[in-house]
């Protein structure tokens, strides 16, 4: 109730404005920030790895990039920057694959750590489920970096097009892999 008389209702993002809108009937405007780390980041090399960062929990779906290193053909690594609950069950299927020598679990990283590691990765791989906003898109794209996410996202779309400067692909781990090797070739 208190939402509907404000004159003005500002969101973080679009995804988040359409949820208010879906849930509540409410139309607000994105209003985007940058990441702390924006005026710090920058290109690098194209490096041998993906980079990861997030939270190893279910939502953010580190799980399908793990997965999809099964089916990486190129020698390539996934670096994964971050912490979770999640994290020995990911690790343990990172083992069931057969793909932990492939899968680095680097924790909590420094911010100049994740500056380097944006700075020298192939790309990063960034496919939560119905993200909110996702700075990880954004930092990426400040390093220059190609964004590797899914259609079920949410976030990632408001600034990933496919094909231009990103893979937008199925939640799919074969779909994720023929996305690095594509970008490894």
């Amino acid at each position: 109730a208190m939402l509907g008389e404000c004159r003005r209702i500002y969101t973080n993002a679009g995804n988040t404005a359409g949820r208010l809108k879906k849930f509540n009937g409410l139309d607000a405007e994105a209003l985007y920030h940058p990441p702390h780390l924006a005026d710090r980041l920058a290109a690098g090399v194209y490096g041998d790895y993906v980079l990861g960062v997030g939270r190893l929990e279910t939502v953010k779906r580190a799980h399908l990039a793990i997965e999809a290193m099964a089916h990486v053909d190129r020698p390539i690594e996934l670096l994964l920057a971050g912490e979770g609950t999640q994290r020995a069950n990911l690790e343990a299927l990172a083992s069931r694959l057969g793909v932990s020598d492939r899968v680095r679990f680097l924790g909590a990283v420094d911010d100049e750590t994740l500056v380097r590691l944006y700075a020298d990765a192939l790309a990063v791989a960034y496919v939560p489920y119905d993200e909110d906003f996702g700075y990880v898109t954004l930092e990426a794209f400040l390093a220059r970096k190609p964004v590797i996410t899914a259609t079920d996202s949410g976030g990632p779309h408001e600034f990933v097009v496919d094909d231009v400067n990103g893979a937008v692909v199925p939640a799919d781990a074969v779909a994720i892999a023929t996305a690095i090797n594509r970008y490894a070739g």
